[in-house]
């Protein structure tokens, strides 16, 4: 059963706008800067996580009104800056952050003077429109899914059917990837939503501790949400500095369950669920009111992130992750045939262009034509023309080897009296053509 009062509050903390740097009005009223420090204090000391931690912030930022460093700051939104900057230097925390928004401010006090949560109309069509951050759905070479999104969403059951659709487009792959590395975060109830598709038996995830009710939310994935789903096969998730929050959350439970390899960049490291608190003058604090924490670690990921067990740059995960995961299945492979395609799928992820690192001194010898098909050098860069007028630029694999599209390869032969041209195609059949002049 789900907290209404802390979804209510995930869900104020994704409607938040992003706020953008702002400058005083005239007709914007003087900021109470001892007013306003005695409003945070006040909020630290009833919200935060860690209440120790809320009185070492709360005395340096007192300690700093007395010596006047906030004294001559005019900016609304520098003094949020500021203080908010004084605040990480006491603590580290990414979810702890101030900002300066009246408008926002204002429909917090009023929405606090009615009955229940906010009409949640507005964001759950915003939320429609943005395809619930589903981003990307398809099947890469050697049968392997990939499903990108951006944000995990707290309007579960509207997004079921997108979230079905998703993964049942990736249910009979041999491997799924899931692209986390510009994933900010969300809900922690999608956390559970996703993990119930790829475990078989009811497992254990994070649980949340929350310090105002003193009580512990423990989450689970479970298989009967999984809408008869059953992702058995191996899981590659990407991440990045930017991976965040929830997005840390499915990564940190994968990882600890052994059910995904992590590869990429070590996460933002935020496992602290946060809310908007309205301090007064038009100011808003994002303060955590809970931690994540793992049964089996004991601990949780903030300020440290979610390490990798592949650690390579964000930009290199994905190539890395399908390297990984058709390295399996040619371990697996039981017939020559099936390694073969394998193998071909593997020398296209190596496919580059043209740089300084290609040698291209045999270049010339490979110009001539093949029967049917014809090769140029055109600045430094070969190109295979064939008998249907198409022109394919080959990309440098390695050696003699080059990738001429998605589905064919080629490759020169040389022996001691000529050069052959032998093309390699997807599906496993192979023709070598002799050059003829």
């Amino acid at each position: 059963m789900k907290s209404a009062a802390i979804l209510f509050i995930f869900l104020l903390a994704m409607m938040s706008p992003v706020v953008a740097q702002q400058t005083t009005s005239p007709s914007h009223k003087p900021v109470s800067v001892k007013v306003l420090v005695d409003s945070l204090d006040k909020a630290l000391y009833r919200t935060y996580i860690f209440p120790e931690k809320s009185k070492l912030m709360n005395d340096y930022i007192k300690s700093q009104l007395k010596k006047g460093i906030y004294k001559n700051i005019k900016d609304p939104q520098q003094l949020a800056d500021k203080i908010a900057s004084d605040l990480q230097f006491v603590h580290k925390d990414g979810h702890l952050r101030m900002h300066y928004d009246p408008e926002f401010s204002a429909k917090m006090r009023e929405e606090s003077k009615q009955a229940g949560p906010p009409d949640e109309t507005a964001a759950i069509k915003r939320t429609k429109e943005e395809n619930f951050s589903f981003k990307k759905v398809e099947i890469l070479d050697g049968n392997i899914g990939y499903v990108q999104f951006q944000g995990f969403s707290g309007f579960i059951e509207e997004a079921k059917p997108t979230l079905s659709a998703a993964f049942r487009f990736v249910a009979n792959t041999n491997a799924v990837i899931i692209d986390l590395r510009k994933n900010g975060g969300g809900s922690p109830w999608m956390v559970k939503q996703i993990a119930s598709y790829f475990y078989q038996e009811r497992t254990r995830l994070n649980d949340i501790y929350e310090r105002r009710g003193n009580k512990t939310m423990e989450f689970w994935a479970e298989p009967e949400l999984a809408d008869t789903m059953k992702l058995s096969m191996p899981v590659y998730i990407l991440t990045s500095k930017n991976t965040f929050s929830a997005a840390e959350d499915f990564t940190y439970a994968m990882q600890v369950n052994k059910r995904a390899i992590i590869v990429g960049e070590t996460t933002g490291g935020g496992a602290h669920p946060t809310g908007p608190v309205d301090i007064g003058q038009g100011f808003i604090m994002d303060i955590p009111f809970a931690r994540s924490i793992n049964h089996i670690t004991k601990t949780d990921w903030e300020g440290t992130g979610v390490v990798p067990d592949v650690a390579v740059s964000a930009d290199q995960a994905l190539l890395k992750a399908q390297s990984l995961a058709l390295d399996v299945q040619l371990t697996e492979a039981k017939t020559e045939e099936k390694k073969k395609q394998i193998r071909w799928s593997v020398n296209a992820l190596k496919a580059h262009d043209y740089d300084q690192t290609v040698d291209a001194t045999s270049f010339p010898s490979y110009i001539g034509e093949y029967g049917k098909f014809n090769i140029v050098l055109k600045e430094n860069q070969l190109y295979l023309n064939d008998f249907l007028g198409r022109t394919f630029r080959l990309k440098p694999i390695g050696g003699a080897l080059f990738l001429a599209d998605d589905w064919l390869q080629v490759e020169f032969l040389s022996s001691s009296n000529t050069i052959s041209l032998k093309l390699l195609g997807k599906p496993g059949w192979e023709d070598i053509y002799q050059r003829t002049k």
